[in-house]
């Protein structure tokens, strides 16, 4: 069993926190437009996604489409976005961690790129019984397709990655624990125009377990390689 630390947040998303809602005061003139890039969830999934959150301002779209998106499989465990419009027209979205459960923020498009092009969750957890290391370190978000062309993820190794997104902008990165384990941390996230232009650079590295056995023991972060701090 393994069990979630981290307190995912979404740094770009402005009020904007897993299980918080920006408030959308009111339905949109417009019906806002379906997710692409996706597919939908099965009509079980679907159910587990609504039921809790009738009446809630995160409930979905009396007849919308709830979506999975970025699907992978990581050390044989499936991982995917699920994304949805809530009756308040508000755009949701978050992670489904195998084992753990959904996590969901919404926010209207304006607040999820209040901040920049690029909206992103860190998150982090670890096997139980082992307070002093992560196991799995998770980077998502969703990406203004209207101006970023690609994503670029640098590890404090100095080692990169493409960060492939989907037709409405999802992403999804998941490090798995043989590259913790060597100390390639996701590092900094790069979102590039179509001219390769630099448009946002994000901090995705989180910090050590926040346990009482890794605070005693001095556990901290990988360090940066110098020639990619």
């Amino acid at each position: 069993m393994r069990k979630l630390i981290a307190t995912v947040a979404l740094i770009a998303a402005a009020g904007v926190s897993v299980g918080s809602v920006a408030a959308v005061k009111s339905q949109p003139s417009n019906p806002p437009a379906a997710l692409r890039g996706g597919d939908p969830v099965s009509a079980l999934e679907a159910t587990t996604v609504r039921e809790p959150r009738r009446g809630r301002p995160m409930e979905p779209m009396e007849n919308g489409v709830i979506t999975a998106h970025a699907r992978k499989l990581v050390d044989g465990e499936p991982w995917k976005i699920v994304a949805y419009h809530s009756t308040r027209g508000a755009l949701c979205a978050g992670v489904t961690w195998p084992g753990e459960g959904q996590e969901m923020g919404c926010a209207s498009r304006a607040e999820w790129f209040a901040r920049g092009p690029i909206s992103v969750s860190v998150g982090a957890r670890q096997a139980s019984g082992q307070p002093l290391e992560w196991q799995t370190i998770v980077i998502s978000g969703l990406a203004d397709t209207r101006r970023v062309a690609r994503l670029e993820m640098v590890s404090t190794d100095c080692s990169s990655r493409a960060i492939p997104l989907d037709e409405s902008g999802f992403f999804l990165d998941v490090t798995p624990s043989a590259s913790i384990e060597r100390d390639a941390w996701p590092y900094e996230l790069f979102a590039y125009d179509g001219n390769g232009r630099v448009l946002q650079q994000t901090s995705v590295r989180p910090s050590a377990p926040d346990t009482k056995a890794a605070h005693a023991a001095g556990v901290v972060a990988p360090a940066a390689d110098a020639a990619c701090a």
